[in-house]
């Protein structure tokens, strides 16, 4: 069972990592308060992300709570409670865009004209009746080529690690503790990485672009 942080310690690991960057005090941090975002993400399990999905999203939350906390005019008292909103927003976020997406829906059946024949053509007439997995694919290349392009901003290690998280070496989605192997360091290190090559990757000239995708 993972020991909880005293105040005081809380206060240290803050000042630590936001001061110094040291690696260790948000590894602390992460790992010590890495209990609510399992309870958040068991609270919001089923609702249509996968619970690596929301894990994901949970950690984001919390390392962006860590990064923005004011501990230099708020009370350490209420670091827990602010860690916890940011927690469930971020997972209320990732579930209102998976439920944006999976509402996608292209009008096959719509007719497009008449053939030879003066007969009504319609779009499932052209590219055959499959329609889920059309548009499967066809948001699948889109991420593909607009997530592509903005990796052109991150550093090799950090671009590797995106492209095994999901999948865009041509191989399977890797979890983050996979990955972690790879890499020869902690699960902790690699959401710290993974997050921060998703924050570059939202500069302004892929903003506009990947907003659906990767929310802010």
């Amino acid at each position: 069972m993972v020991r909880r942080l005293t105040l005081d310690e809380t206060e240290k690991c803050i000042k630590a990592w936001r001061e110094f960057k040291d690696k260790e005090a948000i590894e602390v941090l992460t790992i010590c308060n890495s209990g609510l975002v399992t309870f958040f993400v068991k609270k919001y399990l089923g609702k249509g992300l996968t619970f690596e999905e929301l894990q994901s999203a949970g950690n984001e939350g919390l390392i962006r709570a860590i990064n923005k906390f004011d501990y230099k005019k708020r009370p350490i008292e209420g670091f827990s409670s602010y860690i916890a909103v940011a927690i469930e927003n971020q997972i209320k976020r990732d579930l209102r865009k998976y439920d944006k997406h999976s509402h996608v829906v292209l009008s096959l059946d719509q007719p497009i004209g008449q053939n030879k024949d003066e007969d009504e053509t319609k779009r499932e007439d052209i590219i055959g009746t499959d329609s889920e997995q059309l548009i499967n694919d066809v948001i699948f290349e889109m991420k593909i080529d607009i997530v592509r392009e903005a990796l052109k901003c991150l550093n090799s290690r950090e671009k590797r690690i995106i492209l095994l998280r999901y999948g865009l070496d041509d191989t399977h989605k890797k979890t983050q503790v996979e990955v972690a192997k790879i890499f020869g360091c902690s699960r902790t290190t690699i959401v710290k990485q993974e997050q921060r090559a998703l924050f570059k990757m939202r500069q302004p000239r892929y903003a506009k672009q990947l907003k659906d995708f990767i929310d802010d």
